[in-house]
């Protein structure tokens, strides 16, 4: 049920717009932080981060697995999950210490809103430009879609069961089909 919500919001708003309001959203999230003063009124925002995590990852993921050709697929989703949750982390853990200990804490927070704000026009400003360059149709992949019809499709993957060529008549005189993706 979940998947079938996400794949819903991603299709009325778009793999572009999801992931910019969820660069908005947390940055909302960063200078809530720098404000609040009780520790109990992070619960709700961290509420709100789940369902943020979960759009944004799912938009992302769907959009590299669209924009990617089929055969690299697999390792494009890797790239991004390595990316994001061991690259990324990692670095927000060493620099966010740093940050906060030259900076300060509220001065940090801002400082993270700032940069994800600026993240995230960043990827609207590539992400509307590159249909401009001249082969870009070559760049595409071999997925056969246009931006186009990206910015239109659903988030989900459609699997389809397929015989595949190759049975198991010859070693136990049963036909037993193995099924691919």
């Amino acid at each position: 049920k979940q998947w079938y919500q996400r794949r819903v919001a991603i299709t009325a708003g778009g793999h572009t717009r999801i992931i910019a309001c969820a660069c908005i959203v947390y940055a909302f999230r960063f200078l809530s932080y720098s404000i609040i003063t009780n520790p109990w009124l992070v619960v709700p925002f961290e509420i709100g981060n789940g369902v943020t995590l979960a759009l944004m990852w799912a938009s992302a993921a769907s959009y590299v697995s669209l924009m990617t050709p089929h055969k690299h697929q697999a390792t494009t989703l890797g790239l991004l999950g390595g990316l994001h949750f061991q690259l990324g982390h990692f670095l927000s853990a060493i620099l966010a210490g740093e940050l906060i200990t030259h900076a300060g804490f509220k001065a940090a927070w801002w400082i993270y809103a700032t940069f994800i704000l600026a993240v995230g026009a960043l990827y609207v400003t590539a992400d509307s430009l590159l249909p401009q360059i001249e082969n870009y149709e070559e760049l595409e992949g071999d997925n056969g879609k246009s931006k186009e019809e990206i910015a239109g499709s659903s988030a989900s993957v459609q699997m389809e069961e397929k015989p595949a060529a190759n049975t198991d008549t010859e070693t136990t005189g049963t036909e037993n089909p193995t099924y691919v993706e």
